[in-house]
């Protein structure tokens, strides 16, 4: 009886633990899509992170791409928004985008390294919206199914959440955050495709100061799954008791 009540427990652990993992990815969607209406903020991070000193400092040494330097903010964050409304519309109009700096004739921005990766970026956004559409799916059948299993006993669902937490946490702490963010980019992008790309030597690079910018738009998104995942959480199986109390009456 102990050895079927322990297997119970852990399958109900398991289960719950990946009604919580959808939560937090589905959270982690929704901020992404929600602060990506607003530009990433990039107003904001382009005046924190001092990206016009950056540009100034880096773009002049472009072989390839002349005058970025001598335009105004208005105009880089103009190409950013750029970049941001094409890698969400499936990286059309990426080839497209150019900027004209005094004295020189109308350049484009990117250059083929540059649009190749800027499409994968496109196509993982792309899977992301599956991937937030599978969630939300998945969401509340896997909170029906904690509620008619019954919530597991509450020391196990913190031993399996300080296990998880901890191997990420000891993951970030001994690699560091750049070998992380870089591991990232080994799995998610095709092999042979260009995704390093060094400030001197690429004005998209020079533009978003990476991976400084990146990391100020991943906290940002995680704090806001933070706040979001307990509320999906919870919703999802209040709802689901709802229902059934609803339909049992």
């Amino acid at each position: 009886m102990g050895k079927m009540a322990a297997k119970s427990q852990f399958s109900s652990t398991l289960l719950w633990f990946f009604y919580g993992l959808c939560s937090l990815l589905l959270a982690i969607c929704v901020t992404w899509g929600l602060y990506s209406q607003i530009n990433y903020g990039f107003p904001f991070w382009y005046k924190q992170l001092h990206i016009n000193e950056h540009i100034h400092q880096y773009a002049p040494k472009n072989r390839h791409k002349h005058g970025f330097a001598q335009l105004p903010p208005e105009q880089h964050m103009q190409a950013f928004e750029q970049i941001t409304r094409a890698v969400h519309h499936g990286g059309e109009g990426l080839e497209a985008i150019t900027y004209q700096a005094p004295g020189w004739p109308p350049q484009r921005l990117l250059d083929r390294a540059e649009v190749q990766h800027l499409q994968d970026v496109a196509h993982f956004i792309d899977l992301g919206r599956w991937l937030m559409l599978g969630l939300a799916i998945l969401w509340l059948p896997l909170a029906w199914l904690c509620i008619r299993r019954g919530l597991p006993f509450m020391r196990y669902r913190l031993l399996f959440t300080v296990f998880v937490a901890g191997a990420v946490i000891a993951w970030f702490a001994v690699a560091g955050p750049t070998a992380v963010f870089y591991q990232f980019h080994i799995w998610l992008f095709p092999a042979g495709h260009q995704w390093f790309f060094y400030w001197q030597d690429s004005l998209m690079s020079t533009l978003m100061k990476a991976p400084d910018l990146f990391g100020g738009i991943a906290a940002v998104i995680g704090a806001g799954a933070l706040a979001l995942t307990p509320l999906l959480y919870f919703s999802g199986l209040r709802l689901t008791r709802h229902i059934q109390t609803r339909n049992g009456s």
